[in-house]
């Protein structure tokens, strides 16, 4: 059990770390591609803001998130997924012999 509540809890701090410096590698090697996803985070932002939530609950959406918080999040989902897969892949690996 307390590995099991480890290895999670070691997967996410990964994925976390991992997401960082994926965002920083694009934004070192391709500037022009981090700020068209940027774009997209404002875009997206937009769309979050703009569900016609009641204004008590809206203005929290809109004070607490920000683009930069979804690109990271987006990074951090897309390591937490390869991250996944080559788990997945480890296991089925060890699993066959």
């Amino acid at each position: 059990m307390l590995l099991k509540v480890l290895m999670a809890t070691s997967t996410i701090f990964l994925s976390l770390v991992l997401g960082a410096i994926a965002l920083a590698f694009v934004g070192y090697n391709s500037p022009e591609t981090l700020s068209e996803m940027l774009s997209w985070a404002r875009g997206l932002k937009s769309i979050i803001t703009g569900t016609g939530l009641e204004p008590k609950y809206n203005i929290w959406v809109e004070l607490l998130l920000e683009e930069r918080q979804l690109l990271f999040m987006f990074f951090t989902i897309a390591a937490r997924i390869a991250l996944a897969v080559i788990g997945a892949l480890f296991a089925a690996m060890l699993g066959r012999r």
